[in-house]
């Protein structure tokens, strides 16, 4: 009778439960992008790349073989002059020529080039001279490392409405805007301004990949590549305090991106706007635990987030990047210099150790008997002293010591979207941030790049009169 009572229970129960819905599974957050396995290799190689791109980092073997290489370049260029070329051997000459930093030969043997493309017959003028876009960038390049940035700029305006947009012409490009950024700023924005209606439509040209492809006979650039060069053009209005033009510029960028992206893409593009938005706004908060300049007696020089005088220059790098801290003996005289207009300079060391470098006494050793001192009988003939001495590679903290550096962690890093050093990041008065850009081998140098983005800062970024 229990049986039957129970299982009456049951079958009650039954329509009751039946009718309720299922729970669904709780959903598994998406799992997280990661780039493909060689965007992921260069990213791990890049560092070897910043080393290895600086001569400086090369051993004495290495720098003799370049020497060598350079002296028997200049030798075979100056033997021979451009009107000896036509065609693919003039680019070829300039090649060599490049190598041997003879830049006016570079410089006519690009223009040779250009000039016998715009004599040559329609027909053949697409065919007979492929290598158009690269004739372009000798000439320019070389203009620049004449000091001549008026024919670069030129060039570089005539390029743009000649070749299709490829990695020449983005280097190109790029080369002229960065010499000109601070002493011309207006070229620099015209020249980026003319350029970014291509880079916009090559954006959204990726939507249709054979279109991309009709448009040049090399490599399509990738999206984040091209989405690299558009932000320049914002960013270099935002240094130009033109908030306004650069807020529709960037609008505009956002709109031509494609919505869909690879990983790869949508990492690296996510990261150039994390950079950018950083323009504009308030500098994140610098983590600083150690102060290089005297890590013994002072500590950190109060709050970085509060103290920037007429404005703040700050130089990031790792702790791996050799020139960046061979460049330390510059650090002093720059601080001084931008000192007396009320810029500070700090140099940020990012490095996993945050404690400062403090050496250790030596420790005392015996002193070894003295050679007077007569043995006595049976004693045994005293081991004679040998004095053994391991070269040890200071670490950077050490060789920074007394300097204007800050060690800061290697979360940094990631803060300020770093990814070429050294990195210049400069504030105004009100620690709003105006620039952000890898620094060039001779930014620190009087009248350099550092300079000229202080003075800058002041002028467009006044403070307020005490």
């Amino acid at each position: 009778m229990r049986r039957h009572f129970v299982l009456l229970l049951l079958l009650c129960r039954w329509p009751a439960s039946a009718q309720q819905t299922p729970q669904s599974p709780t959903p598994s957050p998406a799992p997280a992008l990661q780039l493909s396995p060689q965007a992921a290799y260069d990213e791990a190689i890049h560092p070897l790349d910043i080393v290895r791109s600086n001569a400086q980092n090369w051993s004495d073997s290495e720098l003799a073989a370049l020497a060598v290489a350079q002296d028997l370049a200049k030798t075979s260029c100056l033997a021979r002059t451009p009107d000896q070329f036509t065609g693919e051997n003039l680019l070829a000459y300039a090649r060599l020529c490049a190598l041997a930093q003879q830049w006016l030969q570079v410089k006519r043997a690009g223009t040779s080039y250009l000039i016998a493309q715009s004599a040559a017959k329609p027909e053949d003028k697409l065919t007979g001279f492929p290598n158009l876009s690269m004739a372009f960038d000798y000439v320019i390049q070389a203009s620049l490392h004449l000091d001549d940035p008026v024919n670069a700029f030129g060039t570089a305006q005539t390029m743009l409405r000649t070749v299709p947009y490829d990695a020449m012409a983005s280097e190109a490009s790029n080369a002229t805007v960065r010499y000109v950024q601070l002493i011309h700023t207006d070229q620099a924005i015209a020249l980026l301004a003319q350029r970014q209606p291509l880079l916009l439509a090559l954006l959204k040209a990726h939507a249709a990949p054979s279109a991309v492809q009709e448009q040049s006979a090399h490599p399509p650039l990738t999206i984040h590549d091209l989405y690299a060069d558009a932000i320049a053009l914002p960013a270099m209005q935002q240094f130009a305090n033109d908030p306004k033009a650069a807020a529709s510029a960037f609008a505009e960028l956002e709109a031509a991106v494609p919505t869909s992206l690879s990983p790869d893409d949508a990492i690296l593009t996510a990261g150039l706007r994390r950079q950018y938005l950083l323009l504009g706004s308030p500098l994140p908060r610098i983590p600083a635990s150690a102060w290089l300049l005297d890590p013994v007696t002072f500590a950190v020089p109060g709050d970085l987030n509060a103290r920037f005088g007429a404005g703040s220059i700050f130089l990031l790098f790792p702790d791996w990047c050799a020139q960046c801290v061979a460049a330390g003996q510059r650090f002093m005289p720059a601080a001084a210099r931008l000192n007396k207009s009320g810029v500070y300079f700090y140099a940020l060391l990012a490095q996993a150790d945050p404690k400062p470098p403090i050496p250790k006494e030596a420790p005392k050793l015996p002193k070894p008997a003295t050679s007077g001192a007569k043995a006595g009988a049976g004693a045994k003939p005293e081991t004679p002293h040998v004095e053994i001495q391991l070269s040890v590679r200071p670490i950077p903290a050490v060789l920074l010591l007394s300097t204007p550096t800050l060690i800061v962690p290697m979360e940094t890093l990631d803060t300020f979207v770093a990814s070429d050093f050294p990195l210049i990041i400069a504030t105004d008065h009100d620690s709003i941030v105006r620039y952000i850009r890898p620094a060039p081998d001779n930014a620190l140098v009087e009248g350099g790049l550092i300079d000229q983005i202080a003075d800058r800062i002041l002028e467009q970024w006044a403070p307020p009169a005490k």
